[in-house]
């Protein structure tokens, strides 16, 4: 049996209004493409979904503390803190769009060493575990995607908008070499097996070199002409297979060693009247949590799929740029119009949703303990009950967008789209 064959014939149901859920998917693209000049966006209904209000928390768990917060030109932005109620506006600044996912090319590497952050504008930026700044460097062609970290080699890789892929060394930040892609590189790099695979923007996969970048192999894939400007990652399913998600909807399983194609699976169905409801983007990595990959994708599809046998174990509808979180129990979803769900990690069955923060642009989730994190693009982090979905903790990031979060121990990192990060020490 074909796996996921039958997926080209699944009719979609939506958990949002038609309406909604065209807004959001509008919203979503126009922030990721900055396609609004295109007249596919000037047909979108003219509805702006406000986001919703914060509420008073009675009684704050009080989950996180502040340790410090960084911007990549190495200087100290505002302090982190837990926000006053007085302080909050209902909805933030008064918005003239809808508030969605937005992408997080610009992830931060971390270390036993410290934080090394990158940004748009050039700059790179390494700390060590108390934010004091270790060093910098500066490309003033600028950079494209977040950074990868090989503590063995003690080897750092970036990209730039040249579609150069380049290497520096993780003590000093001097460049050890650099290499010509053939497309921009918008995610980090997959560090393994002396390799450092890219996926490009323009859907070829490419095997370099960590010693010297020369080129090793390059499979392409179908790139469709209309994409979410998203950020995948590949990952390993074993020590000889790697995985990608494309933009294409599939998720590609190669051979690390020299590219060759294990198999290529159809993972997204879009369907709709408009190109954009027909995008099939997977715009968020793949987890693989034991022997189960989910994949969340742009045209409403959690997918779980058992890679011991390559069946799949359940499909539910939910729209994501954003990976999921995924614990012993459970898989947490948050979706492009602000919905945080959590769903048994087997059956697939919903144990609890929220709109509790509908509109609000939101992160990745993450479970931390008995809690479940989620930034949004207003800048702050809220904490949920892991059991129930109630918001219990609220924190202001103070540094603009929360828009990728990321556990290091016992500590969290939540960072904006443009390589601002926050540390916080996880404290229950």
């Amino acid at each position: 049996m074909t796996v996921f064959a039958f997926f080209n014939s699944r009719p979609l149901t939506s958990s949002v209004s038609q309406l909604g859920r065209a807004t959001a998917l509008t919203s979503a693209l126009v922030v990721a493409t900055g396609l609004t000049g295109c007249s596919l966006f000037q047909k979108s209904p003219a509805v702006v979904n406000q986001p919703a209000p914060l509420t008073n928390l009675s009684n704050s768990q009080h989950v996180l503390s502040p340790v410090f917060s960084k911007n990549i030109s190495g200087k100290s932005i505002a302090s982190v803190s837990s926000p006053s109620l007085k302080s909050l506006n209902p909805f933030g600044k008064k918005q003239s769009k809808t508030l969605t996912q937005s992408p997080s090319a610009f992830r931060v590497a971390m270390d036993d060493q410290g934080y090394i952050a990158a940004g748009a504008d050039g700059m790179v930026l390494a700390t060590n575990t108390r934010g004091d700044k270790l060093w910098e460097a500066k490309f003033k062609q600028g950079l494209s995607g977040g950074v990868a970290l090989d503590a063995a080699s003690g080897t750092v890789i970036i990209s730039d908008s040249n579609s150069k892929l380049i290497a520096l060394d993780r003590i000093t930040g001097q460049q050890r070499w650099q290499t010509q892609l053939t497309s921009n590189v918008l995610a980090p790099a997959l560090i393994t097996n002396n390799r450092v695979i890219t996926i490009g923007n323009n859907g070829i996969i490419s095997a370099n070199s960590l010693q010297t970048g020369d080129a090793i192999w390059q499979f392409a894939t179908q790139n469709p002409n209309l994409s979410v400007r998203g950020s995948t990652s590949p990952i390993l399913l074993d020590n000889n297979t790697l995985l990608a998600a494309t933009a294409d909807g599939r998720v590609h399983a190669l051979n690390l060693d020299n590219g060759v194609p294990l198999w290529s699976r159809r993972m997204s169905n879009a369907q709709g009247g408009s190109e954009v409801e027909r995008l099939s983007d997977i715009d968020a990595t793949p987890v693989l949590r034991g022997k189960m990959l989910y994949v969340v994708t742009y045209s409403n599809q959690l997918i779980a799929v058992d890679m011991s046998s390559r069946q799949l174990a359940f499909l539910k509808d939910y729209a994501s740029i954003k990976s999921v979180g995924v614990d012993d129990t459970q898989v947490y979803v948050t979706t492009l119009d602000g919905n945080v769900a959590a769903l048994d990690r087997l059956t697939g069955n919903v144990n609890w949703e929220s709109d509790a923060l509908h509109y609000r642009g939101l992160s990745n989730a993450l479970p931390v303990g008995n809690y479940v994190l989620v930034g949004d693009a207003l800048g702050y982090l809220h904490v949920l009950d892991k059991t129930s979905g109630n918001v219990v903790d609220r924190l202001s990031a103070r540094g603009g967008d929360i828009s990728q979060l990321t556990l290091n121990g016992n500590q969290v990192i939540s960072q904006s789209t443009n390589g601002n990060f926050s540390v916080w020490q996880v404290t229950r």
